[in-house]
């Protein structure tokens, strides 16, 4: 089980570089956050001038980020990634919120906390869709 966890983690790392490398902002880098904290405001920040409700999906979910409420974030996230005028920007965010929480939620899960447990198996339900 570990095995495939560790799997899912690098996947999902690899993943995200190939991603982030894929565009850049208007100064030729891609903002990356290295903590779900950092990931939260990168959400809120890309989705500030967004339709009103993206901007407040947004803010939903970089607070529940905060207040390490994951599985209330990754439905807020999910709702957001459905909108179909999600832009590039947009898009990095929601991917960058989307590894740092798994990475949270990895940590956490090691540490045996259930409600991690539980908001990274809805996080493999989310990306399987």
């Amino acid at each position: 089980m570990m095995t495939r966890f560790l799997a899912t983690t690098l996947g999902a790392v690899v993943l995200s570089g190939i991603l982030m490398g894929c565009g850049a902002s208007d100064d030729g880098s891609i903002r990356q956050s290295t903590s779900s904290e950092g990931a939260a405001d990168h959400l809120a920040d890309a989705f500030a001038n967004a339709d009103s409700e993206s901007k407040k999906n947004a803010g939903i979910a970089s607070e529940a980020i905060r207040k390490g409420q994951f599985q209330k974030a990754l439905y807020a996230i999910e709702t957001i990634k459905k909108k179909p005028d999600v832009d590039f920007d947009q898009g990095v965010a929601i991917n960058d919120s989307l590894v740092n929480l798994e990475r949270e939620l990895i940590y956490r899960a090691e540490d045996g906390d259930k409600k991690a447990i539980a908001a990274y198996e809805l996080l493999k339900r989310i990306n399987r869709n």
